[in-house]
Formats: C-alpha cells, sequence, structure tokens
C-alpha cells in the first residue's frame, strides 16, 4: 500500500531512528520498529476506508507503537538478557566507587562464576554502553575497575 507525499515526508524523518539498534531485551522486543508502524499505518488506512496511507494514519500507528514501546521498556528497561550481565549491573549502580574483577567473582558471584562467563558478560555491557573500564595504577600490577555508565 502506498503513502501520500506527507505521509513520506513525516516517514523519512523518522526512519533512520527507528532503524537504529537498541541493546538488550528492549532491543529485541522493539525490533523492526518500522515494519510494525507500516502495517499498523495499512491497517488504520484500511479502517478509513483509504487506499493510501495519509499523516493521520500513520500519526495514529505511531501512538501505537510509542504506546507498545513504552511498555516494553517499562518491563524490559535495559536488561541485557544474560543473568551474570544483568547481575553484575546491578551492582555496579550501586558502587559509585566501581568494583574489580576480583570483588565481582568474589563478593557478588561467591567464585562461583567463572572468568570467562564475568569476562562475557562485561565485554557485553560495555559494548551495549552500560558499563565502562578503567586501569587504575597499583604498586604491583594496574587494577580494572568497572563503573555504570549513566543512562
Amino acid at each position: 500500500m502506498g503513502m501520500t507525499e506527507a505521509a513520506w515526508v513525516i516517514w523519512e524523518g523518522l526512519y533512520e531512528v527507528l532503524t537504529r539498534d537498541i541493546p538488550g531485551l528492549f532491543g529485541l522486543v522493539t525490533a523492526r520498529a518500522e515494519a510494525q508502524i507500516r502495517r499498523l499505518a495499512c491497517l488504520y488506512a484500511l479502517l478509513d476506508p483509504s487506499g493510501i496511507v495519509d499523516v493521520p494514519h500513520l500519526k495514529a500507528a505511531l501512538a501505537v507503537w510509542r504506546y507498545a514501546e513504552d511498555s516494553a521498556r517499562y518491563i524490559f528497561g535495559d536488561a541485557t538478557g544474560n543473568p551474570v550481565a544483568d547481575t553484575i549491573m546491578t551492582h555496579l549502580r550501586q558502587s559509585p566507587d566501581g568494583l574489580t574483577r576480583t570483588q565481582i567473582r568474589e563478593e557478588i558471584f561467591q567464585r562461583h562464576k567463572s572468568s570467562k562467563e564475568i569476562y562475557l558478560a562485561l565485554h557485553l555491557l560495555e559494548e551495549a554502553g552500560m558499563a565502562r573500564k578503567e586501569k587504575k595504577q597499583t604498586d604491583g600490577r594496574p587494577v580494572e575497575k568497572w563503573y555504570a555508565v549513566a543512562p
């Protein structure tokens, strides 16, 4: 189903925002927003009845999508879907002075998670922009400290 010129102008302005990659479970459940909005706009046009999507149909579809997106954000927040990463993130938010890998492994997981599991979880958090690391110089080896990144 086609769109009016006015609807295309709005659509072109929205498309880049709708197709951006969003990390975590929220990103998974809201992926393909552009396809869902187009489908909704087509349904509104058919209910009108119209053979073409116009601005009111597109705006109605966007309103429904915003509601769905807000609901998903409320439910999933910034959960990654990785229980180790989600646990680390909870503790990083409560530790403004940061946490070392040793603290994460020993204090949070009581040595029940392998170094590899912790490494992968920290890497996921860093790639998602949720956590950052700093190397701190000591008298011995440098210490790697992890911090939560403010949303």
